[in-house]
């Protein structure tokens, strides 16, 4: 049994120790709380501006695709075809009269890639649009897209290739292409939200220097309240926030609910909350002579951090705000995230990457790094070909189908290897036309001098601006938090040691 003065005495410092910084925790979440609050008018103001720009991003786009179909119409009504001979196989010297031998495949243009023309020499497999291709045209000459220089450069060395080739630095081979646009989000770890700490709000009334809230809705029609929760208000000086206001009783009363727009019950249970702080002002319903009405906002832990205990906003204090910095697109359920955004029409992959934003002032021979290419894709017009491949006797060939070509050089211009295609129809050809007029229509109000969006965008990053504040903020309050919570550790591991009888038997 602990009976030492010096014994009590410490594990009463100690007592008192974890008590005020358990204290200091508890404050420090509510101001959490308060600050994630005041960013909601930020959140909202930015997910309006960008929903405008990301549904105008959205129509263009679609326009895009609808030329597309338009190209596509082409393929199907047979004036133009998405086939070709492409080589796949060489063997030197072993075809008739000791020619070389070719096997060419009918391949359908593909925006996946090809197979590289052999693995032997390559090594491994291209992929995605841009993967070589060695493409026999209908004159019989073998072109090569896109260059691939030590690719073209092994195979001149084997001898594979010494004459009627072509290289061209084309990495859309078969397509036109268009860049898609997009807002591209710059994300950094303090700017990670904690979630929507706004449980509700609503109309209510009050008086001042009481400590009652009435809340002007029937019970179990909106809000459910709870003790600890805390309070808000759109009106100045109404509820204190230094310390903070709690809900910290919750009782019930029949109230005429009819002075509220949309609620026709004369008479309706309503919740009446009793708060830590008194009211610095009354607020009538309506509480102006225009008829408008104050709102009241009740706050909470978002619910992912429900019964988290003390612990439940810590981040490490080690934790740089800033790195690593994630560049992604937006989808409609990231609008408004991040702590940038711009218009992007770059045309890179829309893969998300993370990076060292701190380490682009340096160059990239003395470890710096450039910011990765990410945007909001492509979208691809496959343009297709006038001639369509023929098998040996004249018949189409079909995706798969093999042709084995012996020639004494690359000139395959003594074998038929295609048909020509019928000119397309002026119906074919006009519905291209107007896709492309109503999709350059729909480009120009998005990006033409004329259009609001760049006002909207640069809207947004001032309002970003001033949420970043806010969330620098929390983040530094998080990680304050996390010290606090070790310290409080470090108190309970001591209170429990000082009662152990071994120790407290020494101190005296």
């Amino acid at each position: 049994m602990i009976s030492t003065h010096l014994t009590a005495n410490l594990l009463g410092r100690a007592e008192e120790d974890f008590s005020f910084k358990k204290q200091n925790v508890d404050n420090l979440i509510d101001e959490i709380i308060l600050a994630d609050n005041q960013k909601y008018m930020y959140d909202r103001g930015i997910l309006a501006l960008e929903t405008e720009v990301f549904d105008q991003i959205k129509v263009v786009n679609n326009t895009f695709d609808d030329v597309s179909d338009a190209y596509n119409a082409r393929i199907t009504s047979d004036c133009k075809s998405d086939l070709f001979w492409r080589v796949t196989d060489f063997s030197m010297g072993t075809g008739q009269a000791g020619n070389n031998e070719f096997t060419l495949e009918c391949t359908k243009l593909n925006s996946g890639g090809y197979d590289l023309l052999d693995s032997d020499i390559a090594g491994n497999v291209n992929s995605g649009i841009g993967s070589t291709v060695a493409y026999v045209n209908p004159s019989g000459i073998v072109s090569y897209y896109p260059v691939n220089e030590s690719y073209g450069n092994q195979l001149i060395d084997d001898n594979y290739l010494t004459e009627n080739v072509n290289f061209y630095n084309d990495p859309s081979f078969g397509f036109d292409t268009r860049n898609k646009y997009g807002l591209k989000i710059y994300s950094e770890p303090y700017d990670k939200d904690i979630g929507n700490t706004l449980a509700g709000e609503f109309i209510g009334t009050c008086l001042v220097g009481s400590s009652e809230v009435v809340v002007m809705q029937e019970v179990g029609v909106g809000l459910t309240f709870g003790i600890g929760q805390i309070l808000t208000c759109d009106k100045t000086g109404v509820i204190q926030t230094t310390p903070v206001t709690k809900i910290v009783g919750i009782s019930t009363k029949i109230q005429d609910l009819r002075i509220i727009p949309g609620i026709t019950t004369a008479l309706g249970t309503v919740n009446i909350l009793t708060l830590s702080n008194v009211v610095g002002a009354s607020v009538s319903a309506p509480d102006d002579a225009d008829g408008n009405f104050v709102e009241f906002s009740v706050l909470d832990d978002p619910p992912e951090f429900v019964d988290g205990g003390r612990k439940r906003y810590d981040i490490s204090f080690d934790q740089d705000p800033f790195v690593p910095q994630t560049i992604s697109i937006a989808k409609k359920n990231t609008l408004g995230t991040g702590v940038s955004v711009y218009l992007d029409n770059s045309g890179y992959s829309r893969n998300a990457q993370s990076w060292d934003a701190n380490l682009k002032i340096l160059a990239v021979s003395d470890g710096g790094l450039e910011e990765p290419n990410v945007g909001a894709g492509k979208v691809l017009y496959k343009d297709g070909f006038d001639d369509a491949p023929i098998l040996f006797g004249g018949a189409r060939a079909a995706e798969g189908d093999t042709r084995v070509i012996s020639v004494a050089s690359t000139d395959f211009g003594s074998h038929v290897l295609y048909e020509s295609l019928n000119s397309c129809s002026t119906e074919v050809n006009n519905a291209i036309t107007d896709a492309l007029g109503i999709s350059s229509t729909a480009e120009t109000a998005l990006i033409g001098n004329n259009s609001d969006n760049v006002e909207l965008l640069q809207a947004s990053q001032a309002l970003r601006l001033q949420r970043n504040q806010i969330q620098l903020g929390i983040h530094g309050m998080r990680k304050v938090l996390s010290t606090l919570n070790e310290e409080l550790d470090v108190l309970r591991s001591l209170q429990r040691k000082i009662k152990e009888k071994k120790v407290s038997d020494v101190v005296k």
